[in-house]
Protein backbone atom coordinates (compact mmCIF):
# COMPACT_ATOMS: atom_id res chain seq x y z
CA UNK A 1 0.00 0.00 0.00
CA UNK A 2 1.42 3.72 -0.81
CA UNK A 3 1.54 5.91 1.95
CA UNK A 4 -0.28 9.48 1.48
CA UNK A 5 1.87 12.22 0.58
CA UNK A 6 2.21 15.34 -1.58
CA UNK A 7 3.46 12.87 -4.46
CA UNK A 8 0.27 10.69 -4.45
CA UNK A 9 -1.54 13.75 -3.92
CA UNK A 10 -0.01 14.90 -7.04
CA UNK A 11 -0.68 11.58 -9.13
CA UNK A 12 -4.26 11.72 -8.13
CA UNK A 13 -4.57 15.62 -9.57
CA UNK A 14 -2.73 14.28 -12.70
CA UNK A 15 -4.97 11.02 -13.05
CA UNK A 16 -8.21 12.69 -12.61
CA UNK A 17 -6.76 15.38 -14.93
CA UNK A 18 -6.14 13.16 -17.50
CA UNK A 19 -9.49 11.72 -17.90
CA UNK A 20 -11.17 13.31 -20.78
CA UNK A 21 -14.76 14.60 -20.04
CA UNK A 22 -17.52 12.43 -22.82
CA UNK A 23 -17.23 13.09 -25.90
CA UNK A 24 -13.52 15.73 -25.87
CA UNK A 25 -10.33 14.90 -26.61
CA UNK A 26 -7.70 13.75 -23.92
CA UNK A 27 -5.35 16.98 -22.86
CA UNK A 28 -2.06 16.92 -25.34
CA UNK A 29 0.09 16.61 -21.57
CA UNK A 30 -1.66 12.95 -21.88
CA UNK A 31 -0.54 11.82 -24.16
CA UNK A 32 2.83 9.69 -24.08
CA UNK A 33 4.91 8.70 -26.80
CA UNK A 34 7.26 5.21 -26.04
CA UNK A 35 10.79 6.28 -28.24
CA UNK A 36 14.04 3.89 -27.95
CA UNK A 37 17.22 5.32 -25.54
CA UNK A 38 19.21 7.12 -27.42
CA UNK A 39 22.24 4.95 -26.95
CA UNK A 40 19.50 2.43 -29.11
CA UNK A 41 19.19 5.06 -31.79
CA UNK A 42 22.94 5.70 -32.39
CA UNK A 43 23.99 1.85 -32.68
CA UNK A 44 20.94 0.68 -34.80
CA UNK A 45 21.75 3.97 -37.23
CA UNK A 46 25.02 3.25 -37.18
CA UNK A 47 24.57 -0.47 -37.36
CA UNK A 48 21.74 -0.06 -39.92
CA UNK A 49 23.39 2.43 -41.86
CA UNK A 50 26.39 -0.09 -42.71
CA UNK A 51 23.94 -2.96 -43.37
CA UNK A 52 21.82 -0.59 -46.18
CA UNK A 53 24.97 -0.11 -47.97
CA UNK A 54 26.07 -3.74 -47.97
CA UNK A 55 22.59 -4.44 -49.32
CA UNK A 56 22.69 -1.51 -51.57
CA UNK A 57 25.99 -2.87 -53.25
CA UNK A 58 24.57 -6.19 -53.26
CA UNK A 59 21.65 -5.19 -55.38
CA UNK A 60 23.17 -2.60 -57.38
CA UNK A 61 27.11 -3.01 -57.50
CA UNK A 62 26.82 -7.06 -56.90
CA UNK A 63 30.54 -8.41 -56.45
CA UNK A 64 32.74 -4.92 -55.91
CA UNK A 65 34.66 -4.15 -52.81
CA UNK A 66 32.12 -1.22 -51.63
CA UNK A 67 31.40 -0.38 -49.17
CA UNK A 68 33.35 -2.47 -47.70
CA UNK A 69 37.28 -2.79 -48.98
CA UNK A 70 38.10 -6.52 -49.63
CA UNK A 71 34.38 -7.32 -49.66
CA UNK A 72 34.53 -8.69 -52.99
CA UNK A 73 36.15 -11.62 -52.34
CA UNK A 74 32.77 -12.63 -50.27
CA UNK A 75 31.04 -13.67 -54.18
CA UNK A 76 34.27 -15.05 -55.50
CA UNK A 77 34.05 -17.29 -52.42
CA UNK A 78 30.77 -18.68 -53.89
CA UNK A 79 32.08 -18.94 -57.18
CA UNK A 80 31.19 -15.44 -58.77
CA UNK A 81 28.58 -17.01 -61.08
CA UNK A 82 25.73 -15.50 -62.47
CA UNK A 83 23.84 -17.67 -59.97
CA UNK A 84 25.63 -16.49 -57.21
CA UNK A 85 25.16 -12.75 -58.34
CA UNK A 86 21.64 -13.22 -58.53
CA UNK A 87 21.03 -14.93 -54.90
CA UNK A 88 23.43 -11.86 -53.65
CA UNK A 89 21.48 -9.36 -55.57
CA UNK A 90 18.02 -11.15 -53.26
CA UNK A 91 20.60 -11.24 -50.19
CA UNK A 92 20.97 -7.93 -50.89
CA UNK A 93 17.19 -6.93 -50.95
CA UNK A 94 16.63 -8.75 -47.39
CA UNK A 95 19.50 -6.84 -45.97
CA UNK A 96 17.71 -3.59 -47.25
CA UNK A 97 14.23 -4.64 -45.76
CA UNK A 98 15.28 -5.63 -42.22
CA UNK A 99 17.27 -2.36 -41.94
CA UNK A 100 14.72 -0.39 -43.50
CA UNK A 101 12.26 -1.67 -40.97
CA UNK A 102 14.36 -2.08 -37.93
CA UNK A 103 15.58 1.77 -39.18
CA UNK A 104 11.88 3.02 -39.42
CA UNK A 105 10.92 1.43 -35.99
CA UNK A 106 13.70 3.29 -34.44
CA UNK A 107 13.96 6.56 -35.57
CA UNK A 108 9.94 7.10 -36.17
CA UNK A 109 8.55 7.96 -32.68
CA UNK A 110 5.19 8.36 -33.14
CA UNK A 111 2.78 5.36 -33.64
CA UNK A 112 -0.58 6.10 -35.44
CA UNK A 113 1.64 6.08 -38.82
CA UNK A 114 4.42 3.64 -37.83
CA UNK A 115 2.02 1.53 -39.89
CA UNK A 116 2.32 3.46 -43.01
CA UNK A 117 5.74 4.03 -42.94
CA UNK A 118 6.43 0.52 -43.10
CA UNK A 119 4.07 -0.14 -45.32
CA UNK A 120 6.37 2.46 -47.59
CA UNK A 121 9.81 0.57 -46.34
CA UNK A 122 8.12 -3.37 -47.63
CA UNK A 123 6.52 -2.28 -50.51
CA UNK A 124 9.08 -0.67 -52.25
CA UNK A 125 11.00 -3.59 -51.35
CA UNK A 126 8.84 -6.01 -52.59
CA UNK A 127 8.66 -4.03 -55.63
CA UNK A 128 12.47 -4.29 -55.73
CA UNK A 129 12.17 -8.33 -55.59
CA UNK A 130 9.76 -8.51 -58.29
CA UNK A 131 11.81 -6.33 -60.66
CA UNK A 132 14.95 -7.78 -59.74
CA UNK A 133 13.61 -11.71 -60.51
CA UNK A 134 11.96 -10.76 -63.16
CA UNK A 135 14.72 -9.42 -64.94
CA UNK A 136 16.82 -12.94 -64.12
CA UNK A 137 16.64 -15.06 -67.59
CA UNK A 138 18.48 -17.62 -66.02
CA UNK A 139 15.12 -19.35 -65.05
CA UNK A 140 12.01 -18.80 -66.81
CA UNK A 141 8.81 -17.11 -65.97
CA UNK A 142 7.32 -20.83 -65.27
CA UNK A 143 9.67 -21.10 -62.37
CA UNK A 144 9.86 -17.55 -61.53
CA UNK A 145 6.47 -16.05 -62.31
CA UNK A 146 4.33 -16.45 -59.18
CA UNK A 147 7.23 -14.92 -56.99
CA UNK A 148 7.33 -11.55 -59.42
CA UNK A 149 3.58 -11.92 -59.07
CA UNK A 150 3.25 -11.96 -55.38
CA UNK A 151 5.39 -9.85 -54.82
CA UNK A 152 4.62 -7.00 -56.81
CA UNK A 153 0.70 -7.37 -55.93
CA UNK A 154 1.71 -7.00 -52.26
CA UNK A 155 4.16 -3.80 -52.99
CA UNK A 156 1.52 -2.20 -54.85
CA UNK A 157 -1.13 -2.89 -52.02
CA UNK A 158 1.38 -1.94 -49.32
CA UNK A 159 2.10 1.52 -51.20
CA UNK A 160 -1.16 2.26 -52.32
CA UNK A 161 -2.39 1.75 -48.58
CA UNK A 162 0.27 3.83 -47.08
CA UNK A 163 -0.08 6.69 -49.97
CA UNK A 164 -3.68 6.92 -50.15
CA UNK A 165 -5.69 5.79 -47.23
CA UNK A 166 -6.24 8.77 -44.95
CA UNK A 167 -5.32 8.14 -41.43
CA UNK A 168 -6.68 10.05 -37.74
CA UNK A 169 -4.07 10.73 -35.10
CA UNK A 170 -5.29 8.05 -32.11
CA UNK A 171 -5.81 9.28 -28.58
CA UNK A 172 -3.26 7.24 -26.75
CA UNK A 173 -3.79 6.91 -23.14
CA UNK A 174 -0.93 6.10 -21.20
CA UNK A 175 -1.40 3.63 -18.67
CA UNK A 176 -1.65 3.88 -14.99
CA UNK A 177 2.28 3.53 -14.28
CA UNK A 178 3.54 5.20 -16.93
CA UNK A 179 1.33 8.28 -15.17
CA UNK A 180 3.20 7.94 -11.63
CA UNK A 181 6.55 7.44 -12.95
CA UNK A 182 5.85 11.13 -14.18
CA UNK A 183 4.29 12.28 -11.13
Amino acid sequence: SETPGPKNNQLTLELARCQPAAGSVQPAHCISVMSPPQHVKVISLATNAAVLLMGARNVFATGTALPIPGDDKFLAHFGGSSSTAFLFQLFGLFMIATAGAKLTTVVYDEGTFLRQKLFLVLGVIDLLLAFTVFNYKALGTDVTGGFVLMHALEGAAFLHDALTRERKVKRVQRSASTRSKRA
